[in-house]
C-alpha cells in the first residue's frame, strides 16, 4: 500500500471544488440570460434540453420527453423548417463556423413564438463526423414584433406625409439623392416621383442665379464652390434651418417658398440624410406686396397712417376721413363726408356699436373695439376692425370721436374658411367607424369622435370632452386580459408598450372588444410633445378570419386530423430529415373496406360517424410524434418518423385488427367496416408525389388481394435499422 499525500488530496479537493464553482457560475450566467440550453448527439439523434428551453415554447421537459430531434422539428412552423434545415447542413458540413437561425416555434397554447437559435458542433469522432453539438435558444418574439410594428408605423407614417398637399417633403440621403417626394412636393414644382426619386439633387428645384450669388461667397482659397447641397445640408448640420428661395417648377414659372431643412439621424446618431419642407409663400408675398403699395399710396394722411381713419362728431357723421377709409369703402371724401357712420353700418351690428357709443358718452369706458361690418360703395360687405375714443374738452366736456378702421375681411374670410375646415374635419372623423381620441399626457380627453363616445359612453351620452381616459376604458391583451395596461406608461412617448402588442382588447364595463390601437404625437411650436392621438379599430372579424383561416387551412373540420395540406407539409418535413439523418421513416395509406354501402343504405350521417369513430382509433393506435391525416372521402395516411417498413408492418397489424373489431350503433344495428392497407418506406431522395405514389400501389396491392389486409413494398436497403426492431428481435419479435 502506497503512502497517502495529504497535500495532493487537498490539491485534488480543491480542483474538483473549483471546477464545481465554475460550473455554478456557468449555470447561473445561463439562467440570468433566460436562455434554452441544448445538446444534441448528432450520431444517436438524441437530445438534452434545460427546463427554459421548454418554457419557451410553454412546455416542461417532461411534457416534451422524449426529447430528440424530432421534437425540434415538430415544433418549429413548416414555413421556417427548410431555411433551419439548410444552416444546420451547413454547418455540419463544414460550411460555416456556426449554426444561426431565425425561426417560429408553435406555443403549446397554440400561438407561434420567435426564437433565435444559435450553436456549433464541439465534438468529432474519430473518422471526423460530427459528434455532438450545443447550442442556445432564446425568445425574440418582442423583438420581432417590434420589427412589424416599426414597418407598419413606417407605412403610417408615409401615408400621412403623402396626404399632405400643401406642404411640399423632400427628403434625400447624405449624398444628396432624392428618396422621398410627397404630392405637396409634385403640387409646388411640377414634376412626378419617378422623375425625382433615386435620380436627381434637389439643388434642381433652385434658381441658378439666385444660388450662384448666395454660394459665391462661400468659395474656398482654391476658389471652389460648393454645391447647392452641401452648402444647406452645412447650415442644417446641428438642427433645423429655414431661409426663403426662389424655386423653379418643371415648367419654368418661379415660386417664393420658405425652405427648412432638418437633419436624418438614426437611432445610433448616425446621420442618414436630410429633408426638407418647403410652403409655399407666393401668395402671401404677392399680398404683402398690395399692402405695401396701398401704403405707399396714402402715405402722408393722417400722419402716414396706413389704416382707414375718421373724425366722427358726436351725432356719427364723419368729420374728416383719409384716403386709406377711402379705399376701404369705396367712397370719396367728399361722398363719405356727406353721409354718417350709421348709415354704412350693418343692421346686426348697428345695435351694438351705438350701445358702445353710449358707454362712451357716459364715462363708463375710456374705448372700446369692435369687429362690425360696413356697406361698401358697390353693395359688398366690408368686415373692420373698430378702435374708437372720445376726445373731451380741458373741462372734460366730449368733443368728438376718432375712429380707426382695419379691412379685415379676408382675414375673416380665412377664418371661415378654417372654421369650414374644422368643421368638414369633425364631420369626416364622426363618419368614421374607427375610436378617435386626442388626450393630454395626464389623460384627459380633448376630443372624442361620434364613434369613441357611443363605444365608451353609450348611445346618446354626453360628450366625453375633459374627462380622464382611465375612467371611460382600459387596454389589456388577449394573453392577459386580467392586466390593465397603465394608462401612464401609454402615454409616454417612449415608451411602446402598445406597439409591441398585436393582441389589444378594449374593455368598456364587461365587453372585452379586439382592437388594434395607433398613436399619434402632438407636438408645440417648441417641439415639445403636447399630447396623442389615439386611433382604436375594432379587429373582433379580423382576428376571428384569421382564427378560422389556420382552422380551415390545417385541420380537416369532421375528423379533427389533419387535412391534405397538412399531411402534405409534413410529409415533406419526413422527407427533409430522412435526406439529412439517414432515419428511416414509413408512409403508411388507409382506405376502409365496405364503407360505400353505409353511405349508401344507413345515409351520410351514419357515414361521418364511422369516419369519426375510424380517425379516433388511428389517432390512439400511434405514437403521439406520428401524423395522422384524413386525405378525403374513406381515405387516410400516417407518417410514421424512425420507424422501419417491418416495425410499421407490425403497427399496421395492430390498427386493422383495431378496425375490423369497430362497431358503431345505428338505427338498432351495429356497424362496421375493414380497411386495405398499404405500406412504403420514404425516402430522402423523393418528392412527395413519388412516395405518395408509392404508398397508394401498395394499398391498391391489399384491395387486390382480397382488401382487409396489409401490404408491404420489398425493402430497398437504403434505410438505417429501427433500433426497436433489434430490441422486438431480442424479445422474440416477429418469426
Amino acid at each position: 500500500m502506497s503512502r497517502r499525500d495529504p497535500a495532493a488530496e487537498h490539491g485534488i479537493d480543491a480542483a474538483l471544488r473549483d471546477i464545481t464553482e465554475q460550473h455554478r457560475r456557468l449555470e447561473m450566467i445561463i439562467e440570468g440570460t433566460a436562455a434554452g440550453t441544448w445538446e444534441w448527439n448528432i450520431q444517436a439523434a438524441q437530445m438534452r434540453i434545460n427546463e427554459r428551453w421548454a418554457q419557451i415554447v410553454g412546455y416542461t421537459r417532461d411534457e416534451l420527453a422524449p426529447i430528440t430531434p424530432e421534437t425540434f422539428f415538430r415544433l418549429v412552423h413548416p414555413d421556417d423548417l427548410d431555411k433551419s434545415n439548410a444552416l444546420l447542413n451547413a454547418h455540419l458540413e463544414g460550411r460555416s463556423a456556426h449554426y444561426d437561425s431565425l425561426c417560429r416555434m408553435r406555443h403549446k397554447d397554440g400561438h407561434w413564438v420567435w426564437v433565435q437559435d444559435r450553436g456549433r458542433v464541439y465534438e468529432w469522432d474519430a473518422q471526423g463526423r460530427p459528434l455532438w453539438m450545443a447550442g442556445a435558444h432564446a425568445d425574440v418574439t418582442d423583438l420581432q414584433n417590434a420589427r412589424q410594428d416599426a414597418a407598419n408605423m413606417r407605412q403610417r407614417l408615409q401615408a400621412v406625409v403623402d396626404a399632405s398637399d400643401e406642404v411640399a417633403v423632400i427628403a434625400t440621403d447624405v449624398d444628396g439623392v432624392v428618396n422621398l417626394f410627397n404630392t405637396g412636393a409634385q403640387k409646388l414644382l411640377g414634376y412626378r416621383p419617378d422623375e425625382v426619386i433615386g435620380r436627381v439633387n434637389p439643388g434642381l428645384f433652385h434658381d441658378v442665379a439666385e444660388m450662384h450669388a448666395y454660394l459665391q461667397p462661400e468659395a474656398d482659397a482654391d476658389g471652389r464652390v460648393p454645391t447647392i447641397f452641401e452648402a444647406l445640408t452645412a447650415r442644417a448640420a446641428q438642427g433645423t434651418w429655414s431661409h426663403q428661395w426662389t424655386f423653379v417648377r418643371k415648367d419654368g414659372q418661379r415660386r417664393q417658398v420658405r425652405l427648412s431643412i432638418s437633419p436624418l439621424d438614426c437611432a445610433g446618431g448616425n446621420r442618414i440624410g436630410y429633408v426638407g419642407m418647403a410652403v409655399d409663400i407666393t401668395p402671401m408675398l404677392e399680398v404683402r406686396e398690395q399692402a405695401y403699395l396701398a401704403a405707399e399710396k396714402f402715405a402722408g394722411a393722417f400722419s402716414s397712417a396706413a389704416l382707414g381713419m375718421a373724425l366722427v362728431s358726436l351725432e356719427g357723421r364723419w368729420l374728416d376721413v383719409n384716403d386709406a377709409l377711402c379705399g376701404i369703402l369705396g367712397y370719396t371724401r367728399a361722398e363719405l363726408l356727406e353721409i354718417d357712420f350709421q348709415t354704412l353700418t350693418h343692421a346686426d351690428d348697428l345695435h351694438t356699436d351705438l350701445t358702445l357709443v353710449g358707454d362712451l358718452l357716459a364715462g363708463r369706458r375710456d374705448h372700446y373695439h369692435m369687429d362690425k361690418r360696413y356697406l361698401g360703395k358697390g353693395g359688398n360687405i366690408v368686415w373692420g376692425r373698430l378702435s374708437v375714443s372720445l376726445v373731451r374738452a380741458e373741462n372734460g366736456e366730449p368733443l368728438h370721436f376718432v375712429s380707426q378702421i382695419q379691412d379685415v375681411t379676408a382675414q375673416r374670410h380665412s377664418g371661415q374658411q378654417l372654421r369650414e375646415s374644422e368643421q368638414r374635419t369633425r364631420i369626416t372623423l364622426d363618419a368614421v367607424a374607427d375610436m378617435v381620441l386626442t388626450l393630454d399626457l395626464h389623460g384627459q380627453i380633448q376630443y372624442a369622435n361620434a364613434a369613441a363616445t357611443r363605444a365608451l359612453a353609450g348611445a346618446g351620452a354626453a360628450p366625453l370632452t375633459n374627462g380622464q381616459v382611465q375612467d371611460v376604458m382600459e387596454l389589456t391583451t388577449e394573453y392577459a386580459p386580467r392586466s390593465p395596461l397603465d394608462i401612464a406608461v401609454l402615454l409616454d412617448p417612449e415608451s411602446n408598450a402598445v406597439d409591441l402588442h398585436s393582441d389589444l382588447l378594449l374593455s368598456v364595463g364587461a365587453r372585452l372588444l379586439p382592437v388594434d390601437v395607433t398613436r399619434a404625437w402632438l407636438r408645440g411650436e417648441d417641439g415639445q410633445t403636447t399630447g396623442a392621438v389615439w386611433v382604436i379599430r375594432d379587429v373582433t372579424q379580423q382576428r376571428a378570419r384569421q382564427r378560422e383561416a389556420r382552422h380551415l387551412a390545417e385541420v380537416d373540420p369532421l375528423t379533427e386530423l389533419s387535412n391534405r395540406r397538412g399531411f402534405e407539409a409534413h410529409l415533406q418535413q419526413a422527407i427533409t430529415r430522412v435526406a439529412r439523418t439517414g432515419q428511416s421513416a414509413s408512409l403508411m395509406f388507409i382506405d376502409l373496406d365496405n364503407f360505400k354501402p353505409i353511405n349508401d343504405n344507413h345515409g351520410h350521417l351514419a357515414g361521418d360517424a364511422m369516419l369519426w369513430a375510424v380517425a379516433n382509433v388511428l389517432r390512439h393506435g400511434v405514437r403521439d410524434s406520428d401524423i395522422v391525416a384524413r386525405l378525403g372521402g374513406d381515405e387516410f395516411a400516417v407518417i410514421l418518423a424512425g420507424c422501419s417498413l417491418k416495425r410499421a408492418r407490425r403497427i399496421a397489424s395492430d390498427l386493422l385488427e383495431s378496425v375490423r373489431g369497430l362497431t358503431i350503433p345505428w338505427d338498432l344495428q351495429r356497424l362496421g367496416v375493414g380497411a386495405s392497407i398499404g405500406i412504403a418506406a420514404i425516402g430522402g431522395s423523393m418528392s412527395v408525389d413519388d412516395a405518395v405514389a408509392a404508398a397508394d400501389a401498395q394499398c391498391y396491392r391489399a384491395k387486390a388481394e382480397g382488401r382487409n389486409n396489409v401490404q408491404v413494398e420489398a425493402p430497398s436497403g437504403g434505410q438505417l435499422p429501427d433500433p426497436l426492431d433489434a430490441v422486438e428481435s431480442s424479445e422474440g419479435g416477429e418469426g
